[in-house]
């Protein structure tokens, strides 16, 4: 079973991709209503730019959500894993210092 934060990237990108394929649709029909003439070029460019604008609120809203719920799962960033890595190394060579100075002693 996938992670927790893996669900939640993976809704976020189809909300992402709803939103992108939705612009793609709206500015088609838009191009349509002016080839039509019920939609003049100004009205047409005045509305896709408000859309634009509107779905990058949304895009930035989806992205501080999924920050937010990643926050809130039992995850570790990667730099916090990344520190572990470094503090697990550190113990392994300390280890084996005091491996060699207890093999010193013994050895006496």
């Amino acid at each position: 079973m996938k992670s927790p934060a893996e669900f939640v990237k993976k809704i976020a990108l189809l909300q992402i991709g709803f939103i992108s394929l939705v612009s793609e649709k709206v500015e088609k029909f838009v191009e349509e209503l002016e080839e039509k003439g019920k939609l003049s070029e100004e009205e047409g460019k005045k509305f896709l730019k408000q859309l634009k604008e509107q779905l990058e609120k949304q895009k930035e809203e989806i992205a501080k959500e999924v920050a937010k719920a990643l926050k809130e799962l039992p995850v570790a960033t990667r730099e916090e894993v990344e520190e572990l890595r470094k503090e697990l190394l550190s113990l392994r060579e300390e280890i084996e210092e005091l491996k060699k100075a207890l093999e010193g002693k013994e050895k006496r």
